[in-house]
């Protein structure tokens, strides 16, 4: 089946769909042409230099850059062939979602909505499903940056930092950081991390950052701040215990902003599907870190798969 990839230049967006389209893999042959949106070239251009018209066709993207496209260009491939042409959004669109032949989006962007018969729902953000055994030495610390969904304090970060690693001395530890880490926090994240000898902090220009997967999947203990979802529940999709970060002093109430990614990350807190390193409050102002460790029941989740199952259903009605 050809696939045409529409694609921004978001990270989050980019793997997303990458980890649906590897779970297709592996249950047809799948041909992929990626298609740049950035690169503002004509329709014709981008879909006549491929082998299109063989079998039916797969338009899938995710960002609001790309939707409009995906459209576009199923219009345009409906001229030349009575091949089966689907559309996929991933994420939801603000605009003519019913125009899609499919929308596969996290329940969170459906929250309080109605939800079209065209859309299939996921818990967070699709992430590829790792069975890996973990070392049980090694842990891992991912970090987001400042974000529309949390108030991202560096100072509160580096004393949660601090702690997790003060209370797993034996751990062997890997710090990532993210596009969002502002500069500042990278440079003390070099400097202070430097007096732990089981601690390495590994910056995401580095040659190194390639390893994050590897690592996330292999260590028994994942530390993710809250302000990324993709983070989260790309731990969540691994074997391990995964913790949120506390990057918001206890005396922070949010008045503004976007509530969805909160409540997601508050879901996975009351379920006991993640723990927490919390701050508390105590009388005369001083905080201290408290870590509660998840449950540990629950396997890693798998919502690629059931999302990949759900579309070879529907692909499969259509013959």
């Amino acid at each position: 089946m050809n696939v045409y990839w529409f694609q921004d230049s978001k990270t989050g967006h980019l793997k997303q769909v990458q980890a649906l389209l590897d779970q297709l893999k592996k249950e047809i042959e799948l041909s992929i042409t990626t298609i740049n949106c950035s690169n503002h070239e004509s329709l014709p251009d981008v879909l006549t230099n491929e082998n299109q018209f063989d079998g039916p066709s797969i338009l899938i993207g995710a960002g609001h850059d790309v939707y409009s496209k995906i459209l576009q260009a199923k219009k345009y491939l409906k001229k030349y062939t009575s091949k089966d042409i689907f559309s996929i959004a991933v994420l939801r669109p603000s605009y003519k979602l019913n125009s899609f032949d499919l929308i596969v989006a996290p329940e969170h962007d459906f929250r309080k909505r109605r939800i079209p018969k065209n859309v299939i729902l996921f818990q967070g953000s699709l992430a590829s499903t790792s069975h890996d055994p973990v070392d049980e030495n090694k842990g891992i610390i991912a970090i987001g940056g400042p974000s529309k969904h949390y108030n991202f304090d560096q100072e509160i970060l580096m004393n949660q930092l601090h702690y997790i690693l003060s209370v797993h001395p034996k751990h062997e530890f890997k710090i990532f950081n993210s596009r969002r880490t502002p500069d500042v926090l990278n440079l003390k994240l070099k400097n202070e991390i430097d007096n732990y000898p089981n601690v390495q902090f590994i910056h995401l220009d580095s040659s190194e950052s390639d390893t994050f997967q590897d690592s996330l999947n292999k260590s028994s203990l994942k530390f993710v701040t809250p302000d990324s979802s993709n983070l989260v529940f790309e731990a969540l999709s691994a074997k391990g215990q995964t913790f949120l970060i506390q990057i918001e002093s206890p005396t922070y109430r949010r008045i503004f902003g976007a509530k969805k990614i909160r409540e997601s990350m508050n879901e996975l807190v009351n379920t006991k599907r993640v723990g927490v390193v919390s701050i508390l409050n105590k009388k005369g102002g001083i905080d201290i870190s408290k870590i509660e460790n998840p449950s540990l029941h629950f396997e890693p989740l798998a919502e690629v798969e059931k999302v990949s199952f759900s579309i070879m259903k529907f692909i499969n009605y259509q013959k």
